[in-house]
């Protein structure tokens, strides 16, 4: 009968250099920083108006294409502005 015997290393964690929870903090707070700078602001609510005017724009740029869509979209337009305006 023969046996095997295997030698397993053991696990040794890694330790952290000194400082890498403080630079990881300062480079996450930097990143959101930088990113905080590009990021696009809320849009501002459109008033009733301007959402029926953009409504109409669309409309007479399919009145050629398609006339019954953009006579809804007219109709659409007129009834939102009596309903919220």
């Amino acid at each position: 009968m023969s046996t095997i015997h295997l030698q397993v290393a053991p696990r040794v964690a890694p330790d952290n250099p000194r400082g890498a929870r403080a630079a990881a903090y300062v480079f996450v707070a930097l990143w959101h920083l930088v990113a905080g700078l590009f990021r696009a602001s809320a849009p501002r609510p459109k008033s009733v108006e301007e959402e029926a005017q953009a409504v109409r724009a669309m409309a007479s740029h399919y009145r050629k294409a398609d006339p019954r869509f953009a006579t809804d979209l007219m109709a659409a337009a007129d009834r939102h502005e009596r309903i919220n305006g």
